[in-house]
């Protein structure tokens, strides 16, 4: 930690003083140690990410505006989305042009496979119990409720294999081409992403008005059409909206035991630009949020020490954990 901080000191100073900068030899900059701290100064944002101890399995941080990757560490390592699926999920059936006051009888198979009775995240339902599809849109992406996202692909009428070809096939037209979903909820742990092709699927996910208006929510009352013993006071799972350095465009968590925990985000960090941020495989759910957090705040710096240290890597590409 105390390195960290001499670090952050030092880079803070280059950031402040940048005439001083370019008065010095770049490679030298980049790679002499700090004799006193014992330290050598990050020469990527991948060296600057790996100096703060970042835990998850992999994470990508992308500038939107440029498109240019920031930060990664295990961009296409394979890993289990959990319910990060349900942005997908969300994006199909808005492709089919629904109406969002659409009518849906839940049914047995949602809370089946939703896990509802072994203690997968669900809405209070059961079968014959209405909802609006709108109702549903909120339940499955703010407490990712895996019988509203199962309801939600039913709604499409398509069968599931129709219904996952299309989530395959949305995937791909978004540049996510080392990914593959073989159910709407993320309870299957063989459905596979990687951080680099998920910062595609965040990003159009909260590009679309009504999906970010729905991620901007802290609490949202759920009514049933039918029966309103199951009307119900739903919560979101993601704990940066309160942040105060944070502005939130759009935020999905997702969990199984396989995965571990996984968080992506659409943000702004202090007022800076629009980035994409995923973690994937966090040993704990406030470590995603808080890494998350860590990296957009290295984003900036990871910019500077790219051109600082003008080497022909892509900015934090340059010392990429092999895969």
């Amino acid at each position: 930690m105390f390195k960290i901080k001499i670090v952050t000191i030092l880079i803070t100073a280059l950031l402040v003083f940048p005439s001083s900068v370019f008065a010095l030899s770049m490679p030298n900059l980049a790679t002499t140690a700090t004799p006193s701290a014992g330290l050598t100064m990050p020469s990527s944002g991948n060296d600057l990410a790996a100096m703060y101890g970042i835990d998850a399995q992999a994470y990508v941080v992308k500038d939107m505006t440029t498109g240019q990757i920031l930060i990664n560490k295990n961009a296409n390592l394979s890993w289990t989305p959990a319910s990060l699926t349900k942005l997908i999920t969300a994006l199909v059936v808005l492709d089919t042009k629904p109406k969002l006051t659409q009518v849906v009888t839940m049914s047995t198979a949602d809370q089946i496979a939703g896990f509802c009775s072994q203690g997968g995240a669900c809405i209070k339902s059961k079968a014959g119990v209405k909802f609006t599809l709108d109702g549903l849109f909120h339940a499955a992406l703010m407490p990712s409720a895996n019988n509203a996202a199962n309801a939600l692909a039913r709604s499409t009428g398509l069968t599931q294999a129709q219904f996952v070809a299309r989530m395959n096939a949305k995937a791909a037209s978004l540049g996510a081409i080392n990914t593959h979903f073989n159910e709407p909820t993320g309870m299957d742990p063989t459905n596979q992403i990687t951080a680099a092709d998920y910062v595609n699927i965040v990003s159009a996910a909260f590009s679309n008005p009504y999906l970010q208006s729905i991620a901007g929510l802290t609490n949202f009352s759920l009514r049933s059409i039918n029966n309103s013993g199951y009307n119900q006071t739903i919560k979101n799972t993601d704990k940066l909206l309160t942040d105060d350095d944070v502005q939130l465009i759009g935020a999905k968590t997702g969990y199984l035991d396989e995965s571990r925990y996984n968080f992506a985000a659409l943000l702004k960090y202090r007022g800076g630009d629009n980035l994409a941020v995923v973690v994937l495989g966090e040993p704990h759910l406030y470590q995603a949020f808080a890494e998350t957090k860590t990296l957009a705040s290295l984003a900036e710096t990871a910019k500077y020490l790219a051109i600082i240290n003008p080497l022909g890597q892509v900015l934090g590409a340059s010392k990429s954990t092999p895969n």
